[in-house]
């Protein structure tokens, strides 16, 4: 295997940060702010709990695009 000299921390490569982007903003679209600390960890579950599987395919199945889209700007900014 051929190792690309990409840094070790690359938001683009990872598809938990596009997950994470889909609890955000379901999170944002609540206009009742959490009353605790445990109230929010509690919303975060359950909109976790929520996630529907093709919305986790959709960012499995988008990391080709990513991955090419790093590869044709060696490592740069994308717009992922």
């Amino acid at each position: 295997m051929q190792l690309l000299p990409w840094p070790a921390y690359s938001p683009d490569m990872s598809p938990i940060e596009y997950v994470w982007d889909l609890v955000g903003r379901r999170l944002a679209r609540d206009p009742r702010p959490a009353a605790s600390k445990d109230e929010c960890l509690l919303r975060i579950q359950a909109i976790w709990n929520s996630l529907l599987r093709a919305d986790i395919q959709n960012v499995f199945d988008s990391m080709p695009r990513c991955i090419a889209a790093l590869i044709a700007v060696r490592g740069g900014y994308t717009k992922y």
